[in-house]
């Protein structure tokens, strides 16, 4: 083989190579474009969820300021009826 198709042989190969990276770069740039897309989306969903999440902590906080935890009446007479009368053991 002489110097001139090694050359010509050298080239073609070096093109084969330089098609491939191409390809390979084309293909990690879509990859790429891709996760990044998934990872703005699970952006956007971890935000989302942390609004709802105020927004249930502000509702409980809102109803336990209108409606504070009181005894009741029929809370305080079930108490009275389950104590027992010390003296009806005699």
């Amino acid at each position: 083989m002489n110097n001139n198709e090694l050359l010509v042989q050298t080239a073609r190969e070096l093109a084969a190579r330089l098609s491939n990276a191409e390809i390979d770069r084309a293909s990690f740039r879509a990859q790429a474009i891709e996760l990044q897309n998934e990872n703005d989306r699970l952006k956007k969903q971890i935000n989302d969820l942390q609004d709802e999440l105020g927004k249930q902590k502000q509702a409980k906080e809102d109803q336990s300021e209108v409606a504070p935890k009181t005894v009741t009446d029929d809370q305080t007479a079930n108490t009275s009826e389950t104590e027992q009368d010390p003296q009806a053991n005699k």
